[in-house]
């Protein structure tokens, strides 16, 4: 039988660690991170899920500690996986006959680095996916064993975009662990000149700019909606929290950007867009806004 150590946190990290147990893996150890306690969890627990199967599981670890290394190794994996883990792991840590390998929420070599579908929203791709690949010293950048493309529609927000992420990543980490253990994977290198790399995104990141087109505006709000933090903009001094948006029909109707217009639209750089569900924060108070008032 053979056995992995998995760093593992959220859905996917539970997703990924079913996948090793109906191939028959024995997950040795489970390394994950405990709750931030001001972070919206909508995800499944891997340390409950460990609990549930008797993985031993441990949290939080020092990943720079020399000892580390020498204690997973004594654990003897075949493998080595990462599953939605939030640090880098250490070369040291990767070493296993069968390889470390990691899942990423983009089609690689495109969308490297953090928190790819929201930057994928952002950018406004319709086509998006699931990668396994080899885990190296440089982020997301080793030969890849496998990926699972999937449509995105241009109204999808980043908890539905997720979520179909997920539908495929048990189905692709049975195959590709799968064809792993048979010796049938052919792992192929990435396209490094088709790479693009993307940083980690702040709850600030979230800030409407109306000089932008419709479109664009629409993306980051779909890109960052609940229970990501949420686009943001300001009325009269009092910020407001944008949830839902839609792109209006282009009929000629235009303002300055930022300016309510007669239909109760917002006019953008270029064409205007409907503001589906808002709310003035702190206490979320019903928004209510006034021909020619101006946001941002």
């Amino acid at each position: 039988m053979a056995r992995a150590v998995v760093f593992a946190y959220n859905a996917f990290g539970c997703l990924g660690i079913e996948a090793l147990r109906a191939l028959g893996v024995q997950v040795a150890l489970v390394l994950t991170h405990r709750d931030h306690p001001g972070e919206r969890c909508w995800w499944p627990s891997v340390a409950e899920l460990c609990a549930r199967h008797g993985i031993a599981h441990e949290f939080d670890l020092d990943l720079k500690d020399p000892a580390l290394a020498a204690r997973l190794a004594g654990r003897k994996p075949d493998l080595v996986c990462s599953f939605y883990f939030r640090h880098m792991i250490p070369e040291p840590l990767l070493a296993a006959p069968l390889g470390a390998w990691n899942l990423h929420g983009s089609l690689l070599p495109a969308f490297r680095g953090r928190s790819p579908v929201n930057w994928q929203l952002v950018q406004g791709v319709r086509q998006s996916g699931v990668t396994i690949h080899r885990m190296l010293r440089r982020a997301d950048a080793g030969e890849i064993l496998a990926q699972q493309a999937v449509a995105v529609h241009p109204d999808q927000d980043a908890i539905g975009l997720t979520r179909q992420l997920m539908a495929v990543t048990p189905g692709l980490c049975r195959r590709a662990f799968g064809d792993l253990l048979a010796g049938r994977a052919r792992p192929w290198a990435q396209d490094q000149a088709r790479a693009s790399y993307y940083g980690g995104r702040k709850p600030a990141d979230g800030a409407i700019d109306w000089r932008w087109p419709a479109r664009r505006v629409h993306d980051l709000v779909r890109a960052v909606a609940p229970p990501w933090p949420g686009a943001f903009t300001a009325l009269a001094g009092r910020r407001v929290e944008v949830r839902r948006s839609a792109v209006a029909e282009d009929d000629g109707v235009h303002g300055a950007p930022g300016a309510v217009l007669a239909d109760g639209s917002v006019a953008c750089g270029a064409g205007r867009l409907w503001l589906l569900d808002a709310g003035l924060a702190p206490d979320d108070a019903p928004l209510a806004m006034q021909t020619g008032e101006t946001l941002g």
